[in-house]
């Protein structure tokens, strides 16, 4: 029975899902009670993005093995994944008491810490994790990723030059170095031109692209940058699979369903003024803002969480895959908002710490800002934003993980941000002073006053320090961690017109949109 476990999981190692779930079931049929079994079946099921069976799975496993630390681990980061906040605790806290040493647990228990957003956690468990397998190059990448979080750039470019001696061809390695400082010659770019030539995996021919295209900006080289993020927008496109019609009809909906009438029919939510949402589209400036305000005494950030929406699926007894959907908006806009404010409050109660407000700045939030007044109405919503083809170019040129899949397309990209800004002139003119605009170009060119007018909006004081935000410790899990840790400055305004001529596609939507 063993035997056929281990054939399993290399079968699952190898990417034959179908081999190791034929493994699996011939051990269970043997054996039902055998812990290695179910814990098999759940990897397979998470391979799968089967988060329920994977679940059913892992809890069988421990049941039977109350000791197997990376089990309870899986079984945190699933809770994780689903919005089960506080059982994902307790799964981390037994997985925590339960290993022994060995790298791979350590490093499962850092990730499910980094998903917590426990960054100190994790970076302590990736480090144990790399201790015990100095070699491991998975390893060093999560503890290199970790170091970026929080700013300790020399010591991610150490972990990724280890990396690239134990595997010179890694595409995501080369990718994460290129983000570890600005550089000021060609030859890392030229050994990287050298690989792709014999990368035939679309993501690895997208991570080495985007990375050409971010060092090329640093030298200044705008020919060659562009090249590189055409041909890496390219390759990531192939390889995913974007629902555009999906989203219209989200939009469509979250238009049809969330009037203003909707708004005074509900039953407010809790009396509370702790969380301030920053949402916006992604390379807006949301990050740079959520540094400024997490600098005040009274503000503590959370990054991007997804909690709002795992309370709205709780309240509205919806349970898919998919982020964002018309059935979902529609049960959303159907259930008790007052327990939407609830939930949400009672899942970041963790997160909030001692201070007086929590930010929350996941980007596409503005999606359910409607909801957001009716669940929490005194929480303060502030909207990021930019020039549509400074934003829309910088979402092109950055390589995402799972998210924003719109991104990698000229005019793709562009009719979402169409959609995006028809949505919010819709929130303004139904929900007049419920949120306040802040534009990206005010607050890198006025930075002072315009950050005075958000303190005044949600009620914070002026203080002088949140002015050298970028000196402030704290950790960043966004595109923008290495921006935000400088000084404001004007260099991205109008950065897209460097590369006029290769952008029309998606300047010819926006003009035709009367955006541009």
């Amino acid at each position: 029975m063993r035997r056929l476990v281990q054939n399993g999981m290399r079968a699952l190692k190898a990417a034959d899902l179908q081999a190791a779930a034929d493994f699996c079931r011939r051990a269970l049929g043997e054996m039902p009670d055998m812990p290695g079994a179910h814990y098999l079946a759940a990897l397979i099921a998470l391979e799968s993005a089967d988060f329920r069976v994977a679940a059913k799975a892992l809890r069988k496993t421990v049941a039977l093995r109350d000791d197997h630390s990376a089990a309870w681990a899986q079984l945190a980061r699933v809770y994780l994944m689903t919005g089960e906040f506080v059982k994902a605790e307790g799964c981390l806290e037994n997985a925590v008491n339960t290993e022994r040493g060995r790298g791979a647990v350590a490093d499962l228990i850092g990730t499910a810490f980094r998903l917590a957003g426990n960054l100190e956690a994790s970076r302590h468990w990736h480090e144990r994790a790399v201790a015990s397998e100095p070699d491991q190059v998975s390893f060093l990448i999560n503890l290199a990723n970790v170091c970026l979080y929080f700013g300790e750039l020399q010591e991610a470019e150490d972990h990724l030059n280890r990396c690239l001696e134990l595997q010179p061809s890694n595409p995501q390695v080369h990718w994460l170095l290129s983000r570890t400082a600005k550089v000021e010659n060609v030859w890392h770019i030229e050994a990287m031109q050298d690989l792709v030539a014999e990368q035939r995996d679309p993501r690895g021919l997208a991570y080495l692209h985007y990375a050409i295209g971010k060092e090329a900006e640093d030298i200044e080289s705008w020919q060659l940058a562009v090249d590189a993020f055409l041909q890496g927008a390219k390759a990531r496109r192939a390889a995913v699979d974007y629902d555009e019609q999906n989203e219209i009809e989200v939009f469509e909906a979250a238009s049809e369903l969330f009037t203003a009438e909707w708004l005074g029919q509900q039953e407010p939510g809790p009396n509370v003024a702790a969380p301030i949402f920053i949402v916006g589209e992604p390379r807006s400036g949301t990050t740079l803002l959520d540094r400024m305000l997490a600098a005040h005494s009274a503000v503590n950030s959370a990054g991007e969480l997804r909690h709002f929406g795992f309370a709205t699926r709780k309240a509205a007894g919806v349970d898919e895959s998919r982020q964002f959907s018309p059935e979902l908006l529609r049960a959303a806009a159907a259930a008790d908002a007052a327990q939407i404010g609830v939930e949400y409050l009672r899942s970041t109660e963790n997160l909030i710490g001692s201070a007086a407000h929590l930010i929350d700045k996941l980007p596409v939030n503005y999606l359910y800002l409607p909801l957001i007044l009716a669940a929490l109405p005194n929480a303060k919503i502030l909207h990021m934003r930019r020039d549509p083809m400074d934003a829309c170019f910088a979402m092109y040129k950055q390589l995402f993980g799972d998210a924003y899949l719109y991104s990698y397309d000229q005019q793709e990209i562009a009719r979402h941000y169409d959609r995006y800004s028809k949505l919010m002139a819709t929130w303004r003119e139904r929900f007049p002073g419920r949120f306040m605009d802040v534009d990206y170009e005010d607050l890198v060119a006025d930075t002072e006053e315009t950050l005075r007018s958000v303190f005044e909006h949600v009620g914070l004081s002026w203080q002088r320090q949140c002015m050298d935000f970028h000196t402030a410790p704290g950790v960043v899990t966004t595109a923008s961690a290495a921006q935000v840790r400088e000084m404001p400055h004007q260099r991205s305004i109008g950065r897209w017109r460097r590369y006029e001529k290769y952008l029309a596609p998606m300047r010819e939507v926006l003009e035709a949109e009367g955006l541009v």
